[in-house]
Protein backbone atom coordinates (compact mmCIF):
# COMPACT_ATOMS: atom_id res chain seq x y z
CA UNK A 1 0.00 0.00 0.00
CA UNK A 2 1.61 3.41 -0.55
CA UNK A 3 2.96 5.52 1.99
CA UNK A 4 -0.26 8.26 0.96
CA UNK A 5 -2.84 5.41 1.80
CA UNK A 6 -1.21 4.17 4.55
CA UNK A 7 -1.54 7.31 6.11
CA UNK A 8 -5.08 8.25 5.47
CA UNK A 9 -5.52 4.57 6.77
CA UNK A 10 -4.12 5.65 10.12
CA UNK A 11 -5.65 8.53 10.51
CA UNK A 12 -9.19 6.98 9.85
CA UNK A 13 -8.67 4.42 12.28
CA UNK A 14 -6.99 6.68 14.82
CA UNK A 15 -10.40 8.83 14.71
CA UNK A 16 -12.27 5.83 14.98
CA UNK A 17 -10.32 5.35 18.29
CA UNK A 18 -10.00 8.26 19.57
CA UNK A 19 -13.93 8.87 18.91
CA UNK A 20 -14.82 5.47 21.01
CA UNK A 21 -12.48 5.48 23.68
CA UNK A 22 -11.01 9.16 24.01
CA UNK A 23 -7.72 10.72 22.63
CA UNK A 24 -5.40 9.72 26.01
CA UNK A 25 -6.85 6.84 26.49
CA UNK A 26 -5.53 5.37 23.39
CA UNK A 27 -1.83 4.48 22.54
CA UNK A 28 0.24 4.07 19.31
CA UNK A 29 0.41 0.48 20.08
CA UNK A 30 -3.85 0.41 20.32
CA UNK A 31 -3.58 2.23 17.09
CA UNK A 32 -0.68 0.39 15.47
CA UNK A 33 -3.02 -3.12 16.26
CA UNK A 34 -5.88 -1.78 15.53
CA UNK A 35 -4.42 -0.87 11.95
CA UNK A 36 -2.54 -4.00 11.92
CA UNK A 37 1.24 -2.99 11.60
CA UNK A 38 3.65 -3.12 14.01
CA UNK A 39 4.66 -0.27 16.44
CA UNK A 40 7.69 0.65 14.97
CA UNK A 41 5.96 0.83 11.36
CA UNK A 42 3.45 3.43 12.70
CA UNK A 43 6.01 5.28 14.34
CA UNK A 44 7.49 5.54 10.59
CA UNK A 45 4.39 7.28 9.86
CA UNK A 46 3.62 9.55 12.52
CA UNK A 47 6.48 10.36 15.44
CA UNK A 48 3.58 10.99 17.75
CA UNK A 49 0.32 11.05 18.58
CA UNK A 50 0.38 14.82 18.73
CA UNK A 51 2.29 14.66 15.10
CA UNK A 52 -1.09 12.48 13.52
CA UNK A 53 -3.35 14.89 15.22
CA UNK A 54 -1.27 17.52 13.10
CA UNK A 55 -1.90 15.11 10.21
CA UNK A 56 -5.30 15.07 11.03
CA UNK A 57 -5.68 18.95 10.80
CA UNK A 58 -4.02 19.02 7.86
CA UNK A 59 -6.35 16.46 6.06
CA UNK A 60 -9.26 18.60 7.39
CA UNK A 61 -7.21 22.11 5.75
CA UNK A 62 -7.01 19.69 2.68
CA UNK A 63 -10.74 19.28 2.51
CA UNK A 64 -11.39 22.80 3.50
CA UNK A 65 -9.60 24.70 0.71
CA UNK A 66 -11.54 22.22 -1.39
CA UNK A 67 -14.88 22.53 -0.68
CA UNK A 68 -14.22 26.82 -0.52
CA UNK A 69 -12.31 26.71 -3.70
CA UNK A 70 -15.24 25.12 -5.26
CA UNK A 71 -17.74 27.66 -3.46
CA UNK A 72 -15.65 30.82 -4.61
CA UNK A 73 -15.93 29.01 -8.35
CA UNK A 74 -19.40 28.74 -8.04
CA UNK A 75 -19.64 32.14 -6.13
CA UNK A 76 -18.00 33.92 -9.37
CA UNK A 77 -20.08 32.42 -12.08
CA UNK A 78 -23.31 33.54 -10.86
CA UNK A 79 -24.50 36.77 -11.58
CA UNK A 80 -26.87 37.03 -8.40
CA UNK A 81 -26.90 35.09 -5.45
CA UNK A 82 -30.28 33.80 -4.77
CA UNK A 83 -31.82 32.82 -1.80
CA UNK A 84 -32.52 28.92 -2.28
CA UNK A 85 -28.99 28.62 -3.08
CA UNK A 86 -27.74 30.65 -0.10
CA UNK A 87 -29.73 28.34 2.25
CA UNK A 88 -28.93 25.14 1.02
CA UNK A 89 -25.37 26.57 1.02
CA UNK A 90 -25.17 26.74 4.77
CA UNK A 91 -27.50 23.90 5.40
CA UNK A 92 -24.41 21.77 3.07
CA UNK A 93 -21.84 23.51 5.52
CA UNK A 94 -23.29 21.77 8.54
CA UNK A 95 -24.66 18.64 6.85
CA UNK A 96 -21.69 17.22 4.13
CA UNK A 97 -18.58 19.35 6.07
CA UNK A 98 -19.20 19.52 9.67
CA UNK A 99 -20.18 15.83 9.77
CA UNK A 100 -18.25 14.52 7.12
CA UNK A 101 -17.30 10.95 7.95
CA UNK A 102 -12.88 12.37 8.39
CA UNK A 103 -14.30 15.91 9.83
CA UNK A 104 -17.02 15.09 12.34
CA UNK A 105 -14.46 12.56 14.67
CA UNK A 106 -12.07 15.33 14.65
CA UNK A 107 -14.11 17.57 15.96
CA UNK A 108 -15.29 15.83 18.61
CA UNK A 109 -12.15 14.78 19.67
CA UNK A 110 -11.11 18.19 19.48
CA UNK A 111 -13.71 19.45 21.64
CA UNK A 112 -13.20 16.92 24.29
CA UNK A 113 -9.43 17.15 24.58
CA UNK A 114 -9.21 21.13 24.19
CA UNK A 115 -10.06 21.76 27.65
CA UNK A 116 -6.96 20.49 28.68
CA UNK A 117 -4.93 20.35 25.93
CA UNK A 118 -3.65 23.53 24.21
CA UNK A 119 -2.98 22.86 20.84
CA UNK A 120 -6.31 20.97 20.34
CA UNK A 121 -8.12 23.83 22.00
CA UNK A 122 -6.56 25.93 19.08
CA UNK A 123 -7.09 23.83 16.32
CA UNK A 124 -10.88 23.24 17.21
CA UNK A 125 -11.09 27.29 17.45
CA UNK A 126 -9.19 27.55 13.98
CA UNK A 127 -11.49 24.92 12.69
CA UNK A 128 -15.06 25.87 14.05
CA UNK A 129 -14.44 29.72 14.25
CA UNK A 130 -11.27 31.89 12.99
CA UNK A 131 -10.90 30.13 9.52
CA UNK A 132 -14.60 29.83 8.41
CA UNK A 133 -15.88 33.00 10.06
CA UNK A 134 -12.50 34.40 7.77
CA UNK A 135 -13.97 33.15 4.71
CA UNK A 136 -17.16 34.17 5.20
CA UNK A 137 -15.97 37.69 5.36
CA UNK A 138 -14.38 37.24 2.43
CA UNK A 139 -17.93 36.13 0.26
CA UNK A 140 -19.66 38.79 1.88
CA UNK A 141 -16.78 41.69 0.94
CA UNK A 142 -17.17 39.68 -2.47
CA UNK A 143 -21.23 40.22 -1.94
CA UNK A 144 -21.15 43.80 -1.14
CA UNK A 145 -17.98 45.18 -3.92
CA UNK A 146 -20.94 42.91 -6.64
CA UNK A 147 -23.77 45.51 -4.96
CA UNK A 148 -25.66 42.63 -3.88
CA UNK A 149 -25.86 42.93 0.07
CA UNK A 150 -26.99 46.43 1.39
CA UNK A 151 -24.68 46.54 4.43
CA UNK A 152 -21.37 46.36 4.23
CA UNK A 153 -19.55 45.37 7.34
CA UNK A 154 -18.61 41.85 6.12
CA UNK A 155 -17.14 40.77 9.46
CA UNK A 156 -20.17 41.33 11.36
CA UNK A 157 -22.00 39.51 8.73
CA UNK A 158 -20.14 36.80 8.74
CA UNK A 159 -20.14 36.81 12.52
CA UNK A 160 -24.01 36.54 12.53
CA UNK A 161 -24.29 34.12 9.76
CA UNK A 162 -21.79 32.04 11.23
CA UNK A 163 -24.03 32.22 14.73
CA UNK A 164 -26.56 30.52 12.49
CA UNK A 165 -24.64 27.97 10.92
CA UNK A 166 -23.50 27.16 14.42
CA UNK A 167 -27.05 26.95 16.10
CA UNK A 168 -27.55 24.33 13.20
CA UNK A 169 -24.53 22.04 13.70
CA UNK A 170 -24.92 22.18 17.37
CA UNK A 171 -28.29 21.58 17.67
CA UNK A 172 -28.69 19.25 14.74
CA UNK A 173 -31.85 21.14 13.93
CA UNK A 174 -31.02 22.76 10.21
CA UNK A 175 -34.79 22.92 9.31
CA UNK A 176 -34.38 26.06 11.68
CA UNK A 177 -31.26 26.96 10.60
CA UNK A 178 -32.50 27.18 7.28
CA UNK A 179 -35.41 29.20 8.45
CA UNK A 180 -33.36 31.30 10.29
CA UNK A 181 -31.00 31.79 7.09
CA UNK A 182 -33.54 32.67 4.89
CA UNK A 183 -34.29 35.86 7.13
CA UNK A 184 -31.08 36.23 7.12
CA UNK A 185 -30.83 36.28 3.53
CA UNK A 186 -33.68 38.46 2.82
CA UNK A 187 -32.61 40.98 5.83
CA UNK A 188 -29.35 41.80 3.80
CA UNK A 189 -29.74 40.68 0.26
CA UNK A 190 -30.82 43.33 -2.55
CA UNK A 191 -33.66 42.15 -4.28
Amino acid sequence: MPKENKKELIIREALKLFSEKGFAAVSMRDLAESVGISVSTIYHYYESKQALVQGMIELANELTAKARDSFFRILSGTEKVECEPFVRAGVMYVTAYLRHEQIDPLLRMLESERFHEPAAEEAWQKMMFTDPIAHEAKVFELLAVRGEIRETDADRLAGEYHGIVMLGYFTGDTDRMARELTAFYNRVFNR
